[in-house]
């Protein structure tokens, strides 16, 4: 039998090993969209998981307090914990308002990073790849400059708190908020299937492969570029959000472009591109391996020659190059795209006989 103290430990490093592996599965779908299966090299990702975790930390308090009628003459961020109180003792017994206040922010989130994709996508396309990779990294940058110096917006280099939208869950948070957060990684997970296997993903897997042709076709490629760039920001603002929403806070430095950016690159690359279970491959290996590396890390320090800090980036490193080196294509590699009503065997036959 185990122990009560190591049976808590136990459910702990599920749930955090949980958490981690649905944000970062939310985030490298969003990379696969617009990478994967569009062609367009995202190096901005945290801009998309940056704005969603801002908006959430800069309104969400402000319109909760709104609408409870709390801490309106105390100052917002100089009282910021006082105020997230207030609120979260009214939430304990308001689950329609936890409801309506999750729902409210993931819709003005997704409009604001959606408008955040056009504005970074649009005009860079018109030039054409490479713009749109600049433009992408320097509007990462900036709302990290934002971020970390704008006071306001989520305290800067301190941090904000943000309401617990599910305190009326009680003792069952523990469950019920990682399942929440999967089913929103199921319902991500099965509508970016369902686009991928419909018209509009052949069109951008046509865009992937072959930009004149389409444009041949009568095609508009800077639209098609546009949609899938909003499409994958608006895909992405959820890892922000949820990360809020775990965390009960807010903090800039914590949305770095090592963290968002590089680490879903990583992970699509170890899994495989185009493909969203070689994605939810790439994830699950790296979530497992570096939750451990961080969990563990004064254990294994006693057998390491390195301080363990360095550890951590030393083998997704090494992960890197050896995927690239001997399975560039990933460990699933993408399929064809098959169209319903099309004889593949038939296919198959005429080439044979041609």
């Amino acid at each position: 039998m185990l122990s009560p103290e190591l049976y808590q430990l136990l459910v702990t490093l599920a749930m955090d090993v949980t958490i981690y592996f649905i944000l970062y599965f939310i985030a490298s779908i969003s990379l696969n969209v617009q990478y994967g299966y569009g062609g367009i090299p995202n190096f901005g990702l945290v801009l998309s998981v940056a704005g969603g975790a801002y908006v959430t930390g800069a309104l969400l308090g402000r319109i909760a307090r709104l609408y409870y009628g709390v801490g309106l003459d105390m100052d917002f961020m100089l009282q910021n914990s006082e105020i997230t109180t207030m609120i979260n003792q009214r939430l304990a017994s308001d689950p329609l308002g936890g409801i309506m206040l999750f729902l409210l922010i993931v819709a003005i989130s997704f409009l604001v990073c959606a408008g955040l994709g056009f504005i970074a996508s649009y005009p860079a396309n018109r030039l054409g790849a490479t713009y749109l990779m600049m433009a992408l990294i320097a509007m990462a940058e900036a709302i990290r400059i934002i971020g970390e110096n704008y006071y306001p917006l989520v305290g800067g280099t301190f941090w904000v708190h943000v309401p617990n939208v599910f305190a009326w869950m009680g003792s069952l948070q523990w469950i019920g908020v990682p399942l929440l957060f999967a089913c929103v990684a199921l319902a991500v997970f099965l509508a970016v299937e369902l686009m991928v296997s419909s018209p509009f993903g052949r069109l951008i897997r046509a865009v992937r492969e072959n930009e004149t042709i389409v444009e041949c076709l009568g095609k508009d490629i800077v639209e098609i570029k546009t949609k899938v760039v909003v499409l994958g920001s608006v895909i992405a603002s959820l890892s922000g959000i949820l990360y809020a929403f775990y965390c009960q806070a807010v903090m800039a430095t914590a949305f770095t472009r090592n963290d968002w950016t590089f680490y879903p690159w990583l992970m699509i690359m170890l899994g495989g591109r185009g493909n969203n279970m070689g994605t939810l491959a790439g994830v699950l290996i790296f979530v497992l391996v570096r939750r451990s590396i961080v969990i563990f890390k004064h254990d294994i320090q006693a057998y390491m020659p390195i301080e363990t800090i360095w550890l951590e980036m030393l083998m997704m490193s090494a992960f890197l190059i050896l995927v690239m080196i001997y399975r560039p294509q990933g460990l699933v590699p993408e399929k064809p795209t098959k169209i319903k009503g099309l004889s593949y065997e038939d296919v198959a036959k005429q080439k044979k006989k041609g």
